[in-house]
């Protein structure tokens, strides 16, 4: 995702993009399919926690911007060239995480993350370096790049598992 999205189009394929992983999801609950390995070893229930992760992140990266906070990005003790060791650590922390609670977890993240879209003004929304965080993107692509962008990629593996399984 190069562009940075209008909030009428970063709103929309929010919507679509949540909506399409959320019932593909539920074709991963039918199928019982949650430890199914889903890319690289990790299984979908790991890639939905990473998912997770970054959607909540990026929540309170804009609620400490509000603020007038600086979050340490991407996280305490991680560097952004370290960003495959924060994943796996999200992975290795949510071993015991129900799916569901994940998915509950999302939900709220999308819910919080829509609210912003719909809330900041523009310039907090669409311009660069309003928040000491962004850097050199604007808030929509930071949202739009851990949300749309990591649940289409999230919804391909899942299609691919269904498909395997005969459940698509």
């Amino acid at each position: 995702m190069a562009q940075t999205l209008s909030r009428e189009e970063l709103a929309s394929e929010l919507d679509s993009a949540y909506s399409k992983l959320d019932v593909l999801l539920d074709g991963v609950v039918d199928a019982d399919l949650f430890d199914a390995i889903a890319v690289d070893g990790w299984t979908v229930h790991d890639v939905l926690a990473v998912r997770v992760w970054w959607a909540e992140a990026v929540a309170e990266w804009i609620g400490a911007g509000l603020r007038d906070e600086t979050p340490q990005t991407p996280a305490a003790g991680y560097k952004w060239t370290q960003t495959p060791a924060l994943n796996q650590s999200v992975v290795d922390a949510s071993t015991d995480i129900p799916a569901q609670e994940l998915r509950d977890r999302l939900e709220a993240a999308v819910a919080l993350l829509r609210s912003y879209v719909e809330t900041l003004d523009d310039d907090q929304l669409l311009s660069v370096g309003v928040f000491s965080w962004t850097r050199t993107w604007p808030v929509s692509r930071w949202i739009a790049v851990n949300t749309i962008t990591q649940y289409g990629s999230l919804s391909k593996m899942i299609r691919r598992l269904l498909k395997s399984a005969n459940q698509l």
